[in-house]
């Protein structure tokens, strides 16, 4: 390994202008010390360097009590001398002298322990890499790099819930958290056995970086309940059409057969059409099979679409607002925006819906694909207040994925 300490850092030492200082006031070393000291200083700035390391030592040797400063020159020189060499073995040990030294200055010992912590953790010594970390903390430092090493060293000596902790320190200072960071903090919150801090990290990566590898883990806990409510269902799978993690082919083949169930044709054809268009079917009964169904959905979209004023018409005339709610769905899935969102509407309005989440996620959805973003969010976040958790779980992603598409 061949790491070096900056030019800046070493220069925080400023041991090759006064170990022979001739200001009474500043410290010296000790006479015996000179000669070798000095003849390590001359061959430091020929850049010399084991000849100046063995003139060090030879300063070491020479009988006697050595004082608090004759340690700090030393070691100093050894550190540039060491340095010089990209010696990071031994440049180590003598930082660890130097951070215990009263001539270190507060600036020169965070560095030190700065460098000593990145050292050890290259080196795979998590404990001491810890330990370093924390005592650049104690001594003032508490940088975002800093932070980043000690929670990585918590959850590499096994200590997940502080590495969660720690982790959430730092994202929670950062006005837009970087991605590699917030990966960090869910699986540290997986390791910790938070399920609520993994659930909450992941949020924040589909709000931030709405990659379908995230969405996937957002939607897992849905996407893989028994919710014995087709609705529901339906409105699950939208989403994951709507952030491109819809890709099984019984995902493509359960939406359109739900949807078709619920009255919806038009959302059948669309969903089997894009399956078809990006090959999702291989086995051949399965090409057929849907082929078919798609062919049959087509013919009763025709018929629907020419029966939607209609139907629209009977819908204000009924008690409840579940009949004009059916109807904006059906204009929804047929890429009626306009109409979707003031159908919902009226059927909101006049209440006594059977499915009032999804009364309002359904508007959410038109708005979002009329590109009003904003009026889209309010709707899901009516969701995300729902007492179904199941609703309320599925209104939250949707306001996230509507405040991405905002961003």
């Amino acid at each position: 390994m061949a790491c070096v300490l900056s030019a800046a850092v070493i220069a925080l030492l400023g041991v090759s202008g006064t170990v022979l200082a001739a200001d009474a006031a500043a410290p010296t070393v000790t006479r015996a010390l000179a000669k070798p000291l000095k003849a390590a200083q001359d061959a430091m700035a020929a850049k010399n360097y084991d000849e100046a390391i063995a003139h060090v030592k030879e300063a070491q040797a020479v009988p006697g009590e050595k004082s608090a400063y004759d340690q700090y020159a030393m070691n100093g020189l050894l550190l540039q001398a060491y340095n010089g060499k990209h010696d990071t073995a031994n440049v180590v040990p003598v930082l660890q002298q130097l951070v215990q030294s009263q001539y270190t200055n507060a600036d020169q010992r965070r560095s030190f322990y700065k460098f000593i912590a990145g050292y050890e953790f290259q080196e795979k010594d998590y404990t001491k890499a810890l330990d370093a970390a924390n005592d650049v903390v104690k001594n003032g430092g508490n940088d975002v790099e800093t932070q980043n090493l000690i929670a990585k060293s918590e959850y590499l000596t096994g200590k997940y819930k502080e590495a969660a902790v720690t982790m959430q320190e730092i994202v929670s200072k950062l006005e837009k958290p970087d991605e590699d960071s917030l990966k960090l903090l869910w699986q540290f919150d997986l390791k910790a056995d938070d399920k609520a801090g993994a659930s909450r990290a992941v949020e924040k990566l589909v709000a931030y970086y709405p990659k379908p590898e995230y969405w996937s883990n957002a939607l897992a806990s849905l996407a893989n309940a028994d919710t014995k409510d087709a609705h529901l269902e339906l409105n699950i799978y939208r989403l994951m059409n709507d952030v491109g993690v819809l890709n099984r082919p019984t995902d493509y083949a359960d939406m359109a057969e739900i949807a078709l169930d619920a009255g919806y044709p038009g959302e059948t054809v669309a969903v089997l059409q894009k399956a078809f268009g990006a090959n999702v079917f291989t086995d051949q009964r399965d090409k057929e099979r849907y082929q078919h169904l798609l062919e049959g959905a087509k013919q009763r979209a025709t018929s629907d679409q020419a029966s939607l004023t209609e139907n629209e018409k009977k819908a204000q005339a009924e008690a409840n607002g579940d009949g004009l709610v059916q109807v904006g769905a059906a204009y929804l899935s047929y890429g009626q925006n306009d109409k979707a969102i003031a159908a919902v509407s009226q059927g909101i309005a006049k209440g006594n819906l059977k499915y009032p989440d999804e009364a309002n996620l359904l508007i959410g959805i038109a708005q979002l694909r009329a590109h009003d973003n904003a009026a889209a969010q309010k709707a899901f976040e009516k969701v995300a207040a729902s007492s179904n958790q199941s609703y309320a779980r599925l209104g939250k992603l949707w306001a996230l994925h509507a405040g991405a598409r905002s961003a």
